[in-house]
């Protein structure tokens, strides 16, 4: 019977922990939370109905920096951009990712891929996503979203921004 006890002590302490990491540390500023499948439809919800960025990435992706710059240019523009990270490196990168996105200043919103299968995850972010990088999504205030693969030009972030309803 204790060892019962034990278990289950043990058991709720690592739930409210993965709680804390997912549903917590996902509003925190400068932290990176742990996404699963089941986030996916929390990233929408969390930005209230509100347009914004969602920006999926990787450490390894030499392209996705050339979106962040992009972001950086266009956050000076337009401070009130909301934008999403989505880093597709596992949990373990935690703290590399970290320090990328205090570099870039985007730590509000920040997501890193959890523990299930990498296709599982990018399904649950979108069915029809093959995984190239980076993915940027311009979602609109009622949810519709456009998907966009590979670096964006000037003029389409201004395009994207536009159909999105945010400044551009």
């Amino acid at each position: 019977m204790m060892r019962s006890r034990r278990q289950l002590l043990a058991a709720a302490v690592a739930a409210a922990a993965t709680c804390a990491l997912m549903v917590g540390t996902a509003n925190a500023a400068d932290r990176v939370a742990v996404f699963d499948s089941a986030n996916a439809s929390r990233i929408a919800a969390s930005q209230r109905g509100k347009p914004f960025v969602l920006v999926v990435w990787s450490l390894d992706c030499v392209y996705c920096k050339r979106n962040f710059d992009a972001l950086g240019k266009l956050r000076a523009k337009h401070p009130g951009l909301r934008v999403v990270t989505l880093a597709t490196d596992s949990a373990e990168a935690l703290p590399q990712v970290q320090q990328v996105l205090d570099r870039v200043k985007l730590t509000n919103h920040a997501w890193v891929f959890g523990h299930e299968p990498q296709e599982r995850l990018r399904y649950a972010v979108d069915p029809d996503w093959m995984g190239e990088m980076p993915r940027t999504y311009f979602y609109r205030a009622d949810g519709q979203r456009q998907g966009v693969s590979g670096v964006i030009s000037e003029g389409d972030w201004a395009r994207h921004l536009r159909w999105a309803g945010i400044a551009g």
